[in-house]
């Protein structure tokens, strides 16, 4: 695994980690979720080296090493645009440094939101997108972002209440954190990690900017021009037990974008670190390797 970063057109720096290898069948660009980092995909990035696809994973603005440029759990100069912006700044140096290998964005919760404006902005020459863990209604971000608006004047304060009203379907719990996984490990790695959960809140600023973005974009899904696989699990609070990754999924189709659905019979949150998560690796990479052939 290689570190990298760069400093964007608003003077953020913005962190990279990168598992490459020889002649790359793929290049995947992996945007995670709220409230984690990179580093936690190094697993999935191992495994889908096996089976020669290269991974570059970006530290979001206020998170992980990134968030030393704009303060944790805050956006930063740009907004949510900026949010686009970085991501398109690390495929095209994939593609720089993979010339000709086809490049699928891979987005988890609110990297699938930051995933999908991506895609209605940026999708011409992409081999694919993969949204997991859909974290919105697709037919309801006007909505939601006029109720995150109501929150302006709060805006650098944490929205970490909203995460963990997820918790409501499995209390009692022994944690705040049961939504994420049936895997106490991955809870308790999850809750340690100084860079996750209640260590690096998201803030209803964040939140605010994200929807800036995803609303115009869930009117424009038409625009992708790329295959799309949307992953859940159908016990994800996060993703409405399922529905948000159906909805998506629908409306995708009905946009003639071609697009796979996998909804994983128990599964919460955090496909990745699930206790099925070598069924949904499995999957994934058969799905990488068929579109990018």
């Amino acid at each position: 695994m290689e570190n990298s970063s760069f400093t964007d057109s608003y003077s953020v720096a913005v962190f990279t980690s990168w598992w490459p290898v020889d002649a790359p069948n793929a290049v995947v660009v992996v945007a995670h979720g709220a409230s984690e980092h990179a580093l936690r995909y190094a697993r999935f990035a191992d495994e889908v080296n096996d089976a020669g696809v290269a991974v570059v994973a970006v530290d979001h603005r206020g998170h992980g090493r990134s968030g030393a440029s704009t303060g944790a759990g805050l956006v930063g100069p740009g907004g949510g645009q900026a949010l686009i912006d970085d991501l398109h700044e690390v495929r095209l140096q994939a593609e720089a440094r993979f010339p000709n290998v086809p490049v699928i964005v891979f987005g988890h919760s609110l990297g699938s939101l930051i995933a999908i404006a991506y895609l209605v902005n940026h999708s011409s020459g992409l081999a694919g997108g993969v949204l997991c863990g859909f974290a919105a209604d697709i037919n309801a971000t006007d909505a939601m972002g006029e109720l995150l608006a109501g929150f302006a004047e709060i805006r650098d304060e944490s929205a970490g209440a909203i995460l963990a009203a997820n918790n409501a379907p499995f209390e009692p719990a022994r944690t705040p954190f049961d939504w994420l996984s049936r895997d106490d490990a991955e809870v308790d790695a999850y809750i340690a990690d100084p860079y996750c959960g209640d260590n690096n809140p998201i803030t209803f600023g964040y939140l605010i900017d994200v929807f800036d973005v995803v609303a115009p974009a869930a009117t424009q899904l038409s625009n992708i021009a790329c295959p799309v696989f949307v992953i859940a699990g159908d016990q994800d609070p996060a993703a409405g037990m399922g529905a948000f990754a159906t909805g998506v999924a629908d409306g995708l189709r009905d946009a003639s974008v071609p697009v796979d659905l996998t909804l994983y019979k128990d599964a919460r949150h955090e496909l990745l670190n699930e206790t099925n998560r070598d069924e949904v690796t499995s999957d994934l990479i058969e799905w990488i390797l068929r579109n990018a052939n």
